[in-house]
């Protein structure tokens, strides 16, 4: 009765033993099959996302971004790329345009903004105008073109009191040279009676 019951403990044991080797190789195999964790499988594979926003290797080149403004710096630029045969300047005879502009104040005026702009003076340009809501829509002349005044054009009178005068130009901007190009001027009057830039065209 005795050795059956150590024969029975030795099988038991035996049959536990085997358990346990069937269960370690059954985890081992899983474990080898098992799919890769989120961390591993993303080292390895990269999502179109993070391809995307890669950090290009060194030393190769990154286009800037545009923008929609232009800092001095390119204004300034702008200036070092000016044709060498264009020279900004006027050659307009002003005794012969006060004779045209004989109305209050619109001769001076007209010629304290021709300098401003060749000056590039936003102070001198604002106060020919009516006022500094006026000035406002045409500060872009200040900087986006280079000018070479040649002469005044027609002057008409409206009805409505207002007076357009054509500056006869030759504008160089980064877009290219404009030759016999021509800016309007209206003036109006205000309410010291003299006349006033109110638009350039």
């Amino acid at each position: 009765m005795v050795e059956r019951r150590d024969w029975f403990l030795m099988v038991l044991k035996i049959v536990q033993a085997a358990a346990v080797c069937i269960l370690l190789l059954t985890g081992c195999s899983a474990a080898e099959n098992a799919p890769q964790s989120s961390t591993a499988s993303s080292a390895n594979t990269a999502s179109p996302e993070a391809e995307a926003t890669q950090v290009p290797e060194a030393g190769s080149a990154v286009e800037p971004e545009s923008s929609a403004a232009s800092s001095p710096s390119e204004t300034a630029g702008a200036s070092a790329n000016m044709p060498a045969d264009f020279e900004p300047g006027m050659d307009i005879d002003w005794e012969a345009a006060q004779s045209e502009l004989k109305e209050q104040g619109m001769a001076e005026a007209l010629h304290a903004n021709l300098e401003a702009l060749l000056k590039q003076d936003q102070k001198a340009f604002n106060s020919t105008f009516l006022d500094q809501a006026h000035a406002e829509p045409f500060q872009f002349y200040l900087s986006y073109y280079h000018y070479y005044f040649t002469g005044i054009g027609d002057v008409t009178y409206f009805d409505s009191g207002n007076i357009n005068v054509v500056v006869k130009v030759d504008l160089w901007s980064e877009a290219g040279f404009e030759e016999n190009s021509a800016m309007t001027y209206t003036f109006q009057k205000n309410k010291e009676g003299g006349y006033k830039v109110a638009v350039i065209d």
